[in-house]
């Protein structure tokens, strides 16, 4: 009964009541005619007749009741499926639209008020944060770009003494990480306000995959792991190429970055049911199952050694691009064999996200 619909419950309840109220009627006939014992001989068969009467007319009355208040209570909920079907097509793409209110004046009204207030308050709050992170972002992109410059001269200086080139190196690195974190924020601020414009274009997503098995095997192999690929001679599909290349190099980084010794890294694509589906995967310490349904959300990172650089922004970008693409980014396993992503991607066709009112 409690996954019963709420206008079944309340029918249920009034029948239940009318029922109730049919055999207390009875019983009180009884106790009238059984109290009065000079007439109780003489309509002694008056009075069974009214009590199989009143016992006859229970199922008449439940199913006069049951369906009478299924129809009171559809009409009285009535305005709330319509606030139930409001409030489920509201997103973070558009929290502009509002609840319904209806054109009374009864508690119903004063709630959705109450909601559509908080709306309110709700999109002015996310607005004012997409917007920080999109203007913190931008404007950190010019000093970050002078700093760099600065102490690449200083690199590129002969006259520079080794030890100060050696700090400078070490500052160079670490200017590199600003300006990934800087370009992440910026995407996923314009990805939040609905502006993740896609440059779509036709492209051989194999070929993408193979140069970029090449350059992880470059950097794998300074760490001693394997790469293995099993790609199509050819993989054709429509999307942005520089945005699913940033969704695969974050999950190569990660199979690089967590991976064991002497470890193995699996890049396998294919076409399924017209999806193109990219799987990478390595032989890695696997992700604590606690904390593998969090891996997608920003600033989380799916393991706790701080000795691996990262922000927990790699994934949660890549989930992104994914869903912008009409695809999606999913965990398929992490154990002690193997921990596996899955990239899924519509091979022909391709979703770009606008609002009239997104950040500029």
């Amino acid at each position: 009964m409690k996954r019963w619909p709420l206008r079944w419950k309340l029918a249920l309840y009034a029948a239940a009541l009318a029922v109730a109220a049919t055999l207390a009627g009875g019983a009180t006939t009884w106790t009238i005619i059984l109290l009065n014992d000079a007439e109780m001989r003489n309509i002694s068969r008056i009075q069974w007749d009214i009590l199989l009467g009143m016992l006859g007319a229970i199922p008449t009355v439940l199913v006069v009741i049951a369906l009478g208040g299924h129809w009171v209570a559809k009409k009285a909920l009535a305005p709330v499926e319509a606030i139930s079907q409001a409030a489920s097509r509201i997103t973070a793409q558009n929290l502009d639209q509002r609840l319904p209110v209806p054109p009374t004046d009864d508690e119903i009204a004063e709630l959705i008020a109450v909601m559509n207030a908080t709306l309110d308050r709700l999109q002015r709050s996310f607005e004012q944060s997409v917007r920080f992170s999109a203007e913190a972002s931008h404007h950190l992109k010019t000093p970050i770009s002078v700093l760099r410059a600065g102490i690449e001269e200083i690199l590129t200086d002969p006259e520079t003494p080794a030890k100060q080139q050696t700090r400078a190196d070490a500052l160079l690195h670490q200017v590199h990480q600003l300006t990934s974190i800087a370009e992440n924020l910026l995407l996923l601020a314009r990805a939040d306000a609905g502006r993740l414009d896609l440059n779509r274009e036709q492209f051989d997503l194999s070929e993408v995959l193979r140069g970029m098995s090449e350059d992880a095997s470059a950097m794998a192999e300074a760490e001693g792991l394997e790469v293995e690929t099993k790609l199509p001679p050819e993989l054709p599909m429509v999307g942005d190429r520089r945005m699913i290349s940033l969704v695969v190099q974050n999950l190569l980084e990660n199979a690089i970055k967590y991976n064991q010794p002497d470890g193995s890294i699996c890049i396998y694509a294919k076409t399924v049911d017209g999806e193109a589906e990219v799987t990478v995967r390595n032989n890695g310490e696997p992700i604590p199952p606690e904390r593998a349904p969090h891996i997608f959300e920003r600033f989380y990172r799916g393991r706790t050694d701080a000795r691996i650089p990262g922000q927990g922004l790699g994934l949660s970008l890549a989930s992104e691009l994914a869903k912008a693409h009409g695809g999606g980014l999913e965990l398929v396993r992490s154990d002690p064999d193997w921990t596996e992503f899955r990239l899924l991607i519509p091979a022909q066709k391709i979703r770009v996200i606008k609002r009239e009112d997104a950040l500029t």
